[in-house]
């Protein structure tokens, strides 16, 4: 179904906090939808639903009212306060954000009062006291106090998986209340008849069901019909036995969706798709390992446990969980989509790929796990590159209680930082086109996804030819800095204060060359244009006067990482097929890959409103930085350097990006995890929980002439369950050069090597009696500060 104006005004209003309907102060007696500039009052008896809504100030419901914020199709948002006092009921669901305090006070009806998630953010406290009905507390964030006293139902209340930032006080209910779909997370006292001893509050990271025995589980058929779910609006789709295979054991396979619907925006379906494989009872470490999504989701990958060369885990006993990040693919191109990121224009499905969707995940497959082996995993723990990275890192800010350990490659984390330094790098490779001389023919275009802008041609402006000349001058000017000559930059910084492709030179035949063309373009030197092309993207965006481009939504999280739009270092990549080509210049029949990678998704989800016919290399980082969105959650969710509470649960976090990552730049890895160091003692406090891996040559979380084969997976494991912190890791890779651009060595292409924990960098110490060692035998290396 094509999305009509309305539609993209209606997402952009939610998106924005606006909406298509503006009122003042405004009585509710039936559904209010839009924007209230104001408050809100549900009179004596009246009966109002409020959803798909922004309120600016507070809501009043009177005596003998009823009222239900309902937010599973879309969020709403609440300025100020929700006051009920002597009303029938008031309920809150779904993705309702309450600035202030949710208060629910001598209420007549039997009907539950309080809230049910996910998405519930009360910005106050909740109090919920001298009602007739139940109180309810569960899936949400409350940042002050959770009161729950005096209530007269027949039905226990329910707090469950409520993360408090004060106390939680419960004090002289008729029945105390309950905890059934799971503990909580309260960071001050627990009281009354909410006592810690009372199992309110989690310990560690799991999610078991109160009052049954250890051991006590459930057959996998009856996984199906499992009962007292954490999370509202699931169902299980199916649960089967799989057989085993040469590769994988026999296991449990769980497949669901959670909050399934249409949406009001442009009609289509979503909801949280997920699949568990767990192995048998006899095969399972009691390990969860979630394995991350990749790219914008869309699909559900098969739960088997991709983690490096531990792959697949679930042969290795973790039970494992993936999700399709709010959305499939295939499902919005059935309802008329022409583009995988068309899901950016509904504003619940947004939330949902930017962390709701692995935290509703997260918590069904610990409750899967417990139900299916009679208790809850010992450990949990995250892995995921790309995406699955920045994935990783919203569960160390947002979440991080859910696991004990995480491995986060190559992180996306400021996806609109990210966006624009791939704008940057491919206007330039079309500027070398378009200033080539004499002139190359009309840049020839590939049709994009209606109703986008075609995408452009630009391989003859770098071909193939040109791209080695830079390569040769890059590995002979800096590979030997590390003490070798092996096709491998190990020495980044001082190869970035060496290297100016301006004045660098290479040799080839005995004779060298400079890599600037001194006149006319010919074979064996690169034109000007290639060169100031190429300097750029290496710099970063810049407007025509030199300031540097900030990614405004990025600078939004509450202690938020730098948000300066980077560019990319010189490694040894840098001009291999797995490095810039690949994303900014693109082949003799295809663009370049940033457009499917990311570029694509500007129209959508960064220009403001959102515009999907909008050129994307059209943007001018002089005059159109305005355009871009302002905050957004895909951005909120992961770049804060706030992981205090993810470092007080004893959490352990492993980075790793590639040198050559022609994706997200390595620096912007580098710049977070210093940062975030900085938050908390400095780099050397910081290795007791944290860990950071840069891997020369690599691109984008493999690939390359490089050791893009490991396993940190069992590192980290041992670093949480043993206290043994990881130093070097073992790596291997088949993709090494032979020929290493004119340098005299002889070079393996397969080789060994230790990846080396940052600030450390790995060098090549020869063999042994005096004797060389080969450059494929990792015991020929060591870690080295430099």
């Amino acid at each position: 179904m094509k999305t009509t104006t309305l539609a993209l005004a209606l997402a952009a209003a939610v998106l924005l906090g606006g909406a298509l309907t503006v009122r003042a102060d405004t009585n509710c007696t039936g559904t209010l939808t839009g924007m209230v500039n104001g408050n809100v009052t549900v009179p004596k008896n009246g009966s109002c639903t409020i959803e798909i809504a922004t309120v600016t100030g507070n809501v009043k419901v009177w005596e003998g009212a009823s009222l239900i914020i309902q937010a599973y199709s879309e969020p709403s948002s609440i300025g100020g306060n929700v006051e009920a006092d002597h009303c029938k009921s008031a309920l809150l669901e779904g993705n309702v954000t309450v600035g202030g305090n949710l208060q629910i006070h001598q209420c007549t009806g039997k009907a539950d009062s309080g809230f049910q998630g996910p998405g519930i953010k009360i910005g106050g406290n909740f109090s919920c006291h001298d009602n007739s009905g139940p109180c309810r507390a569960w899936l949400g964030d409350v940042a002050g106090n959770v009161q729950i006293h005096d209530n007269g139902s027949t039905t226990a209340s329910e707090i469950s998986l409520v993360t408090i930032g004060g106390d939680l006080d419960c004090r002289q209910n008729t029945l105390a209340p309950t905890h059934n779909h799971g503990p909580n997370w309260v960071t001050g006292n627990l009281q009354g008849q909410c006592a810690a001893s009372q199992g309110f509050a989690a310990r560690g990271t799991s999610i078991v069901s109160p009052g049954r025995p250890d051991g006590a589980g459930t057959a996998c058929e009856n996984l199906a019909s499992l009962s007292d779910l954490p999370v509202p609006n699931t169902q299980i789709t199916s649960a089967t036995v799989v057989a085993a295979t040469p590769t994988l054991p026999e296991h449990c396979r769980v497949n669901g969706i959670i909050n399934q619907r249409v949406s009001p925006v442009d009609a289509c379906p979503y909801g949280d798709g997920f699949e568990a494989r767990l192995p048998l009872a006899a095969d399972w470490n009691g390990r969860l390992m979630y394995q991350g999504n990749g790219g914008s989701g869309g699909t559900l990958p098969a739960a088997t446990g991709n983690a490096g060369t531990l792959s697949p885990t679930l042969a290795y006993g973790y039970a494992v969980m993936t999700d399709d990040s709010g959305h499939l693919n295939s499902q919005l191109a059935l309802c008329g989509t022409k583009n995988n990121y068309q899901f950016t224009l509904d504003p619940m499905a947004t939330i949902d790929n930017s962390y709701q969707s692995i935290q509703v995940a997260t918590l069904t497959a610990k409750r899967l796990i417990d139900a299916y082996y009679g208790k809850g995993p010992s450990y949990s723990y995250w892995y995921g590159c790309s995406a699955g990275g920045r994935q990783g890192m919203v569960m160390s800010q947002r979440f991080p209680q859910y696991y004990d350990g995480i491995v986060a490659g190559d992180p996306v984390y400021d996806i609109q930082a990210v966006n624009l330094t791939e704008i940057w790098g491919i206007q330039q490779i079309r500027e070398v086109y378009l200033s080539t001389t004499p002139p190359l023919p009309p840049i020839q275009f590939v049709p994009g996804p209606v109703p986008e802008a075609a995408e452009p041609i630009l391989f003859p402006a770098f071909p193939r030819s040109d791209q080695a000349l830079f390569e040769a001058a890059l590995l002979q000017t800096c590979d030997a800095l590390d003490g070798v000559a092996d096709g491998v930059i190990d020495n980044l910084p001082a190869c970035q204060a060496l290297f100016d492709p301006a004045t660098a030179t290479y040799v080839s035949g005995g004779t060298s060359h400079p890599l600037q063309c001194p006149g006319a373009k010919d074979a064996t030197c690169l034109s000007s244009a290639q060169i100031q092309a190429v300097k750029h993207i290496n710099q970063g965006p810049r407007t025509t006067t030199g300031q540097t481009i900030r990614a405004p939504s990025g600078a939004v999280a509450k202690d938020h990482v730098d948000n300066t739009v980077l560019g990319y270092a010189y490694d040894g990549g840098f001009m291999t097929t797995a490095g810039i080509p690949s994303r900014k210049i693109g082949t003799a029949t295809t663009p370049p890959g940033d457009f499917g990678a990311g570029v694509r998704q500007v129209p959508y989800l960064w220009i403001s409103p959102p515009n999907p016919s909008y050129d994307t290399l059209s943007f001018n980082f002089d005059l159109d930085t305005d355009i871009l969105t302002a905050a957004s959650p895909e951005t909120t969710n992961s770049t804060s350097l706030n992981i205090k509470k993810f470092i007080r649960n004893n959490g352990k976090i492993i980075w790793y990006h590639g040198l050559s990552d022609p994706g997200p730049p390595v620096t912007g890895t580098i710049n977070y995890y210093l940062a975030m160091a900085n938050q908390n003692g400095g780099l050397q406090a910081a290795q007791d929980f944290s860990r950071f891996y840069p891997i020369p040559n690599m691109g984008h979380c493999s690939g390359g002439p490089s050791t893009d084969q490991f396993d940190m997976l069992t590192s980290l494991a041992e670093w949480v369950e043993k206290g043994i912190a990881p130093t070097s890791i073992p790596a291997s890779g088949v993709n090494f050069t032979a020929d290493v651009y004119g340098l005299p060595v002889s070079a393996p292409t397969s080789r060994s090597r230790p990846l080396c924990p940052y600030p450390q960098q790995v060098r090549y110490i020869g063999g042994t009696a005096g004797l060389p060692g080969s450059l494929s035998d990792a015991s020929n290396y060591e870690c080295i500060i430099p």
